[in-house]
């Protein structure tokens, strides 16, 4: 069953697609090594639900969760997985993980996150978070608002 706590792990292929599952806050790897039974036990034993594009895998033994996905386009990708896995998109979730590391961020101190940040940052931003591994800053910018707009965009979310 599909619950906001889902993880996932997608072959290499699909670094972008981890990517925005991550922006909508939800903990997904990216298996860097050729698809394979390797990366279905590594799914098994972090009860993660399998995404990926190579239709051999879907003919594998495995007794966990698979979805072979067919879109090509990052976005169409998105809406398969969240309509194949029924999530919830809240926005009060999202970008509260890292992008790059896929770590649950931290909360930093204005004071301390002004000598991590460009000075207009930190001059203009209240609200600063941080990867607990990778150490990078991020904060409400051009980014969350770009990022917004390609998900209203492709009827992801509402406006």
């Amino acid at each position: 069953m599909i619950s906001e706590r889902s993880k996932f792990i997608t072959d290499a292929t699909l670094g972008k697609l981890a990517k925005w599952l991550r922006l909508l806050g939800y903990n997904t790897i990216v298996y860097p090594k050729e698809a394979g039974r390797e990366m279905l036990r590594l799914a098994q034993a972090e009860k993660r639900i399998v995404l990926t594009r190579r239709a051999d895998m879907a003919q594998r033994q495995f007794s966990g969760s698979l979805h072979l996905l067919t879109q090509i386009d990052t976005a169409a990708q998105l809406r398969e997985v969240i309509d194949k896995c029924s999530l919830n998109i809240v926005k009060e979730k999202m970008f509260a993980i890292c992008l790059i590391c896929n770590k649950t961020l931290n909360p930093v101190a204005r004071d301390q996150a002004r000598h991590m940040v460009p000075d207009y940052v930190a001059q203009n931003c209240q609200v600063f978070n941080q990867c607990p591994s990778c150490r990078k800053v991020y904060w409400e910018g051009t980014h969350q608002r770009n990022s917004l707009q390609f998900l209203q965009k492709h009827g992801i979310i509402e406006n």
